[in-house]
Parts: structure tokens; sequence; C-alpha cells
């Protein structure tokens, strides 16, 4: 069973979609491996965020459907709250271009419906341990994102940021919460807080995706998703 350090061994989730039966599935998938409950499940897309405002889930899958409409604004809106969850999304087939807008808006992840339940629940735990979860159809867009950032990386480095500052930055990449990460390295949720907002204003960086990116060029991230020690 997954363990985080100060994190429960069963991550609570809630599903959002249209399609009932198969969000119905997916929870009964989620819920029979012990490591996940399900809080709650919104009819669409857009109810995901007053019943994650709600039930404070430490993950939020969203059904994308083949149009995907209001997607990124979702995203951005489940990444403002406090806690934030990880957001993983389920598409119809293997989209480039929905991937590229899930990363973007600051998604941790996309996986294609057409996966095994199995696939699935390894794309949970990956999310579960604070690891983006991409597809092997996905990599070119993730590198192709990450390559888009670096000439504002090269001008923004390491160096404008404090030392607790640079201390955090991993932990921020992870996904963890501010409470885990001050759980680590003994600060108040309050001032993680603080030092979050400082990173991502003095590295002009915006999503989770792009926090990613930099820490992975920074040398700060392995490139499996893993915090260098």
């Amino acid at each position: 069973m997954w363990v985080r350090d100060g994190v429960p061994d069963v991550s609570a989730v809630v599903l959002a979609g249209r399609q009932s039966l198969l969000l119905a599935g997916v929870k009964r998938i989620l819920e029979e491996t012990g490591r996940f409950r399900v809080r709650g499940v919104a009819p669409v897309c857009e109810k995901a965020l007053p019943l994650a405002r709600t039930t404070h889930p430490d993950i939020v899958v969203l059904e994308a459907g083949r149009a995907g409409r209001n997607l990124s604004s979702v995203i951005r809106e489940l990444n403002g709250l406090t806690p934030c969850p990880r957001v993983l999304v389920l598409a119809a087939e293997e989209d480039s271009a929905l991937l590229d807008r899930v990363l973007h808006a600051g998604g941790m992840g996309c996986i294609t419906t057409t996966r095994s339940g199995r696939r699935l629940v390894a794309a949970l735990d990956f999310l579960a341990v604070g690891r983006m979860y991409v597809p092997c159809w996905g990599t070119r867009t993730l590198r192709r994102r990450l390559e888009d950032n670096g000439s504002r990386r090269r001008r923004n480095g390491l160096d404008r940021l404090s030392r607790s500052e640079r201390r955090i930055l991993p932990l921020v990449a992870l996904g963890l919460t501010s409470r885990e990460i001050g759980a680590r390295v003994f600060l108040a949720p309050k001032t993680v807080e603080n030092y979050r907002a400082s990173i991502r204003k003095k590295l002009e960086l915006r999503t989770r995706a792009e926090i990613v990116g930099f820490a992975l060029e920074a040398g700060v991230l392995r490139g499996d998703g893993k915090e260098l020690q």
C-alpha cells in the first residue's frame, strides 16, 4: 500500500463527468484497491469545484469527453483551492492538444478511457505520491512544453530563490500540500504558503507543470518526478 510521510494511506477522490456509467466503474475499481475512497461524483466537470470545496479530496478525476469544454478553467479553479487537489483527466482518445491544455492549466496527467483498470490505478498511485502521470503518447507534448519554458528558466535561475525557497521548490513540484511540506521541513503551513507564492513570483511560473519543468531543468527533481536527495 502506498504511504507518504505524514499522509494517510487512503487517498480521498472526487470524480466528475457526464458518463455516469464510466465513473461508476472507475469508483468501483478505485475503492476495491483499498487505497482510494471516492467522496463524491459530480455530473459534469464544472460541478467538481463546489464538491471539492466541501469534501477536500486529495485527487480529482475529470472525465473530459470528446470536447473537453471549460476543462482548463475547471483545473485552474481546482488548483486555487486550499488544500490543492491533484487533477487527472480521463480522455476519450489520445489527444496531444488536450494533454497540452491539461498540463498548461496545472493538471497532473491524462489517461485514455481505453486503458485497463490496473493502468488507471497505477496513474492514481502516481498522483497519490505527488508524481505526474504522462502516458507514452504524451511524452513529446511534455518535452515540448518544457522546452517552450526553457528560455524563461535560463533567465530566472535558482539564484533568485532564498535557501528556504530552494528547499521547498522540489516539494512544491512533487505536488505536496503546504501542510505536507511543513511537516517535512518543520515550518507552519502558512509560512510554506508564503514561500510558495514567492517562488511563483520570482520565477514567473504560473502552473504546476511549469514548476515541474523548472525543477527538472534546475536539477532538483529527477526525470521520473522524484525529489533529489
